[in-house]
């Protein structure tokens, strides 16, 4: 059974400088497009300048509809029923008569993000690339639920393991788990393409 994952935990940016997660770009979000809750931790993508959670793992070096411009912190919304702003950890995916919806998006490519990986890494798994697999989100929690796997060499996985945090088993699955820390690799994240998106 794999591990109970949390998305990306935006912590630190490249470099060591601190994150303060003062900048947060708000990204329009239509309801005709939000097929997929967007919970707090998920990648996301655009198509015509709207917001969408990223359904596979990119490959590094290929521009695609999951080439990511960062990771969901909340969405903001008017709610059809209170009609009234509401700040929330999720998008549900039924968001019919939801209106003026943002994503609140962490998009700088140089973030770094903890997310659980499925298994035990030790330190000599700094340096080698992962890739994520992909769980739909919590509508209790609104938090994400992907995790990272396969580490690996491979130069087209799209995350590079810069750290690990810390180790354990997952109490529901009983799991072996392993907190790292991830960056993009090079032409993972959209803004790294000449291409527009």
């Amino acid at each position: 059974m794999a591990v109970s994952g949390y998305g990306f935990k935006p912590v630190q940016l490249l470099g060591g400088k601190a994150f303060s997660g003062g900048t947060i770009r708000e990204f329009v979000v239509t309801p005709a497009a939000a097929t997929n809750p967007i919970c707090t931790g998920d990648l996301v993508t655009t198509a015509a300048g709207v917001v969408l959670t990223v359904a596979t793992a990119p490959a590094a070096g290929t521009l695609s509809t999951n080439s990511p411009v960062g990771v969901s912190v909340g969405v903001r919304f008017t709610d059809p029923v209170l009609k009234q702003t509401q700040h929330a950890q999720f998008l549900p995916a039924t968001s019919t008569g939801y209106t003026n919806i943002f994503a609140k998006v962490v998009d700088d490519p140089d973030v770094l993000f903890q997310v659980r990986y499925d298994g035990t890494l030790t330190y000599t798994s700094i340096g080698n690339n992962c890739t994520m697999t992909f769980v739909a989100g919590s509508t209790v929690t609104g938090n994400a639920k992907f995790y990272a796997s396969g580490a690996a060499t491979t130069n087209t996985l799209p995350f590079r393991i810069v750290d690990i945090v810390a180790s354990g088993t997952d109490q529901g699955t009983g799991t072996a788990y392993t907190d790292i820390i991830v960056k993009y690799n090079w032409q993972v994240h959209a803004y790294t393409f000449p291409t527009g998106q």
